[in-house]
């Protein structure tokens, strides 16, 4: 299982918020020097979000996440903002490993499915669900885009039916609900994608210790479990020693 520090933008700064709420942010300071701070502690990749892109599909913190990905030396997986080949290709460009789309994944299928042929194992795409905490709401779950601040269309199991055959590097699977709160991850939820999903599952939501990452590496369902996960908050404050938590993923 491979782990995946969080380093989410907002302002130029690095953040984390609760819920998914931008009214509700916590600060740690300089991107840059935390993302350098998780690679000389063992990090060997890291998942980049530009929340303001996210936000208003514009490249707002495109310098940040250039000068991470050519200062870290580690693959950097990036979301927030892109929408289109041009974007991905841009970033590709500059030495992102990967580039993961979100609101475009949901509100445009067929563009979606063009760019990840167009860059076959490159592209991921963002499902990030809300719904009753720990379960499945009337047997769907919800999906929002632009941000978390407007509800998709498509539901979680729709969009895993849409891309099943695409071929798409990885699906980040995050719960809203849960993301920043430190409550644990969301194992129904995440059981209900790996069941329906032919695609490498990265979680993320409410990781906080080490008995967690236990929980999503023994996490399986016929036979498929977890190929990554990403953690923000537990890692930024410590709460979630960065050494113990690769040390647990590998092994």
């Amino acid at each position: 299982m491979k782990l995946y520090p969080a380093v989410d933008i907002h302002g130029g700064t690095a953040v984390r918020l609760f819920k998914g709420e931008y009214g509700n942010v916590t600060d740690f300071g300089d991107p840059v020097q935390l993302a350098l701070g998780y690679v000389s502690r063992g990090a060997r990749r890291l998942h980049v979000v530009d929340l303001d892109g996210a936000r208003t599909g514009l490249p707002v913190n495109r310098d940040v996440v250039v000068e991470i990905t050519r200062k870290c030396g580690v693959p950097v997986q990036v979301g927030g903002g892109i929408r289109t080949a041009g974007d991905v290709e841009w970033m590709l460009s500059v030495g992102v490993a990967r580039a993961v789309l979100g609101t475009t994944a949901l509100l445009d299928p067929g563009t979606t499915i063009e760019i990840a042929r167009g860059f076959p194992g490159r592209v991921a795409i963002s499902l990030d669900y809300k719904g009753i905490a720990g379960g499945l709401e009337g047997g769907t779950l919800s999906l929002c885009v632009s941000g978390w601040e407007e509800d998709a269309a498509m539901d979680l199991g729709g969009a895993v039916e849409t891309y099943n055959e695409v071929p798409l590097a990885a699906l980040v699977v995050t719960a809203i609900d849960r993301d920043g709160t430190m409550e644990g991850p969301d194992t129904v939820g995440l059981r209900y994608v790996l069941e329906m999903s032919s695609h490498p599952v990265i979680v993320a939501g409410g990781v906080r210790n080490v008995s967690d990452l236990g929980t999503l590496a023994g996490l399986s369902v016929g036979g498929r479990g977890v190929e990554g996960v990403i953690s923000g908050r537990a890692i930024a404050n410590r709460s979630l020693p960065l050494e113990e938590a690769m040390k647990i993923c590998e092994e």
